[in-house]
């Protein structure tokens, strides 16, 4: 390919990537969101609103969930409250879990477990990334071993806690991060190589310049915008549910 030509599909390229991210960024910004604001934010792993675990339970589970990250990836919430109100709490656990973004992004290996005391029910809600490890029958077993006997006897801090520890050695010994052995890029977490990289800069600072500086304000509700503590994680809605 002679110099004329390569220079016409390069400009080429770059005009379709433009026209993309503006695009993507219109779409973004224009598109109405969901009112959350009702729903929780959490940051830390264990989230108890009722007083229901024993505070050695809820540090050593604090901790344990932390180790789990630390090895894997994976990230584990528990959010205990007296009640979900009108909602139930179904729907809650998967507005709390996609309102807090509970996982790594682009992995979707979180797991959140909700249990609401007064209306003596739970709902465990997991990443699509980890619905196959941590599938029904595999929940169900956990459920029936740990949670069950342990909430019908009153003894409430132990069965989570069990239950929760279950969950967490089972993703520790199956859940394996993907990642590494790839193509090398200039900076590890931008899947770019220098050209693309130098180009999406270009793009950029054209829209900054095209917009007065409003393109930054754009992109960045894009990255930061309703997360929460966790890593911007998703659910295929998978998991279980019970009452006691």
């Amino acid at each position: 390919m002679d110099r004329g030509k390569r220079n016409a599909v390069i400009a080429a390229l770059a005009f379709l990537f433009a026209v993309l991210l503006v695009g993507t960024i219109l779409v973004t910004v224009s598109a109405p969101k969901e009112d959350l604001s009702w729903v929780p934010t959490i940051d830390d792993y264990v989230n108890d609103r009722a007083g229901v675990l024993d505070p050695g339970d809820a540090y050593d589970l604090e901790m344990f969930c932390e180790e789990v990250e630390f090895n894997n990836t994976c990230q584990i919430a528990v959010l205990i409250v007296n009640s979900t109100g009108a909602v139930g709490v179904n729907d809650y656990a998967l507005k709390v879990f996609e309102k807090n973004g509970i996982g790594q992004e682009g992995k979707d290996n979180g797991v959140l477990f909700v249990m609401s005391f007064d209306e003596r029910a739970w709902r465990v809600v997991t990443g699509a990334g980890i619905s196959d490890i941590l599938n029904g029958g595999r929940l169900t077993e956990f459920q029936l071993t740990y949670l069950d006997p342990n909430l019908e006897s009153g003894n409430y801090s132990k069965g989570i806690t069990l239950f929760v520890y279950a969950i967490g050695l089972e993703l520790v010994n199956n859940y394996h991060s993907s990642g590494g052995g790839g193509e090398s890029y200039p900076i590890d977490f931008i899947p770019l190589n220098w050209w693309q990289l130098g180009l999406a800069i270009a793009v950029f600072l054209v829209l900054m310049v095209a917009t007065r500086g409003r393109a930054f304000l754009w992109i960045g509700s894009i990255f930061l915008g309703g997360r929460g503590g966790f890593g911007g994680g998703r659910t295929g809605g998978g998991g279980s549910r019970g009452r006691f």
